[in-house]
C-alpha cells in the first residue's frame, strides 16, 4: 500500500541544511522576520544532545564506581583524558603565550555548554578580569551544577556521589561524579604533563545551588598556592614565556559582556537593528561553536566503553549500555517523540539529533547526512555520522601508525616554539589562534574497542565499534517498530537509519 509523501523534496534537502546556512540564505533572500524566527529555533537545536552527552557521562562514570569499585575512578579518568586531552591539549599547552586568546576560546567553549540558554536550569556565566587572572563565573554551570540541580544525584536517578573524601573530589565526601572530570582535565593532569602546571583552576560548586568558577590566570606561574596545596602537589614550576601585555586589561566591561552572550541573541538583536553584515559573521562564527565541545564528549564516551570493556569485560558493556538507555535514551528521547507525528519525529531527528551532532559541517572528515523518502520508510543516510562515523573514518579503534606519532611530534615542536619565539602581530594571531587549537583538538583517540563477539546490542555482528553499540542498543530495544539502523561495515560506509512510515503512533 503507498502512503502519500509526508515531505517535499525541497522540504527534506532543507532539513539537511546546518541552521546558520539556512539563516544566512534568508537573510541574503531579505526574509529577516524568517531569519529571526529560525534564529529562535536554533536556540532550542543543541541542548537535548548536549545534555544526552553530559547525562550519559554522569550514569555511566557513576555505574563503574559502584561496578568496580570508586577506587577505579582515579585509573578510569586517567585512561579516558589519556584518549582524549594529552595529546589534544597539554602537548601544545605551552602556546598560550597570550592569556586573553585562551579566554576567547574558552568563552566558546562555555557558550557551547551553555546551550543559548536553553533547557531546564538553563547554563549561563560571566567573566571578570583583574590584575592577574579572568575568571569565569558559571551560574549554573551548563553541565555539572545542571545535572545536580536536575536531580541526577537523587536515589535511583542514576548520578553517584563520593563515599571518600581524595584529592580528585577536592578533599570531600559527596562529590558529584561527573564533577570529577575537572580536578583531573584542568590540574592534576596537566601538572603531571610535559606543561608541568595546574591550568585553569576550578573553585567547585558545594551544592545543587551553588556556582563554580574557573580561573585562568594571566601568568600560569603565578597560580595561587592554594590550588596546588589542595592536590598535595609539591612547588610551582618554572618561568613560562609569555608575550608582554601592552596593556592593564586586556577586555572592557562590555566586551566581557558580549563573550558570555549567547550567540543567538547577539544575532537576533543584530537582525533587528539591520546590521546584516554582522549577522552573517556571527552566523559563521557560531557554526563550530560547538565541535570541540562536542568531540571531547564523544572521546570521553568512547573511552568510557573501552575502559569497561577492558576492566570488566565484554558483556559488561551490554549492562552499562542498558543503564545509559533506561537513564537517557528512553527518558530523553524515546518518549519526547512518542506521541509525535510522523512528519515532527522525523523534523526532531534532522534538527535536534542528526544535524547538531554534525556541528554544523565543521571539523576534520565533517559529518553530513541528507534525508530520503520512499513509498514504505524515511532513511537518514549519514555519511558519515557526526560522531561514530567521523571516529571510524579518523582511525580512532587503530592503533596509532608511525607516521601521525612523528607528525604529531613534530607539530607541537613547532607549535610551541612558535609561539615562543616568533612575535606575529596580535590582529594575525587572532586569526590564527582559532584554527590552530581545532586543529589540534581534533586529534582523534587510538586504540579503542570493537567487539571481539557478536551481541545483541553489537548488531549481532562481531567488530562493532564500542561508540557504534550505543545505536546498536538502540536497534535492539527498538526491534519490530519500524526502525532499522545499517552501522557502517568499513570505514568509508554510511550509517543509515530507515524509519518506516506505518512506525508506531505515527500518524
Amino acid at each position: 500500500m503507498t502512503i502519500d509523501p509526508l515531505f517535499s523534496s525541497d522540504e527534506l534537502a532543507e532539513l539537511a541544511i546546518p541552521y546558520p546556512d539556512r539563516i544566512i540564505r534568508l537573510i541574503n533572500n531579505g526574509k529577516i522576520d524568517e531569519a529571526i524566527v529560525l534564529c529562535d529555533e536554533m536556540r532550542e537545536s543543541r541542548i537535548l544532545l548536549h545534555d544526552f552527552f553530559a547525562d550519559s557521562c554522569a550514569v555511566l562514570w557513576s555505574w563503574i564506581g559502584e561496578r568496580l569499585g570508586e577506587d577505579a575512578i582515579e585509573e578510569m579518568f586517567r585512561y579516558i583524558f589519556k584518549q582524549s586531552a594529552e595529546r589534544q591539549y597539554y602537548d601544545v599547552a605551552e602556546a598560550q603565550v597570550m592569556p586573553h586568546l585562551t579566554v576567547y576560546l574558552l568563552a566558546k567553549s562555555w557558550r557551547a555548554h551553555s546551550c543559548f540558554g536553553a533547557g531546564e536550569y538553563p547554563g549561563k556565566f560571566s567573566i571578570t578580569e583583574d590584575d592577574e587572572k579572568f575568571t569565569f563565573h558559571l551560574h549554573p554551570c551548563g553541565s555539572g551544577a545542571r545535572l545536580w540541580q536536575k536531580g541526577w544525584y537523587e536515589k535511583g536517578r542514576g548520578g553517584r556521589l563520593s563515599e571518600k573524601a581524595y584529592p580528585w573530589s577536592y578533599n570531600r565526601i559527596g562529590f558529584p561524579y561527573y564533577c570529577i572530570h575537572c580536578p583531573f582535565l584542568n590540574e592534576i593532569l596537566p601538572y603531571e604533563s610535559g606543561y608541568g602546571r595546574i591550568m585553569w583552576p576550578v573553585d567547585p560548586l558545594k551544592g545543587p545551588e551553588d556556582e563554580c568558577a574557573w580561573q585562568v590566570y594571566k601568568d600560569p606561574d603565578r597560580v595561587s598556592e592554594k590550588y596546588y596545596e589542595r592536590l598535595n602537589l609539591p612547588g610551582k614550576p618554572g618561568k613560562m614565556l609569555l608575550a608582554p601585555a601592552k596593556k592593564e586589561r586586556y577586555f572592557s566591561d562590555f566586551e566581557l559582556e558580549e563573550l558570555a552572550r549567547p550567540v543567538t541573541d547577539r544575532i537576533a538583536e543584530t537582525l533587528k537593528q539591520g546590521d546584516f553584515g554582522k549577522a552573517r559573521r556571527l552566523l559563521r562564527d557560531v557554526k563550530d561553536e560547538f565541535l570541540a565541545l562536542h568531540d571531547l564528549y564523544v572521546k570521553m564516551l568512547l573511552a568510557t566503553f573501552t575502559f569497561i570493556a577492558d576492566h570488566a569485560g565484554e558483556p559488561a558493556v551490554g549492562e552499562a549500555l542498558d543503564i545509559q538507555f533506561d537513564k537517557c535514551v528512553k527518558e530523553q528521547i524515546i518518549l519526547k517523540i512518542k506521541n509525535m507525528t510522523a512528519r515532527e519525529k522525523v523534523t526532531f531527528l534532522a534538527t535536534m539529533i542528526f544535524g547538531t551532532d554534525n556541528c554544523n559541517g565543521s571539523g576534520y572528515q565533517k559529518g553530513k547526512f541528507s534525508v530520503q523518502e520512499t513509498d514504505r520508510e524515511i532513511r537518514f543516510v549519514l555519511n558519515p555520522c557526526g560522531s561514530g562515523g567521523r571516529l571510524l573514518r579518523t582511525g580512532c579503534y587503530e592503533r596509532m601508525g608511525f607516521v601521525q606519532k612523528h607528525r604529531e611530534k613534530i607539530e607541537n615542536l613547532i607549535i610551541n616554539f612558535a609561539a615562543r619565539n616568533i612575535p606575529l602581530p596580535e590582529t594575525v594571531l587572532k586569526i590564527v589562534f582559532p584554527w590552530v587549537v581545532t586543529h589540534f583538538t581534533q586529534r582523534k583517540s587510538c586504540s579503542q574497542g570493537k567487539t571481539k563477539e557478536a551481541y545483541s546490542w553489537s548488531f549481532g555482528k562481531k567488530g562493532t565499534p564500542y561508540y557504534c553499540c550505543q545505536c546498536g542498543k538502540i536497534a535492539e530495544k527498538l526491534k519490530g517498530t519500524g526502525l532499522q539502523i545499517d552501522f557502517p561495515r568499513s570505514r568509508r560506509d554510511p550509517c543509515v537509519w530507515k524509519i518506516g512510515k506505518r512506525y508506531p503512533d505515527n500518524s
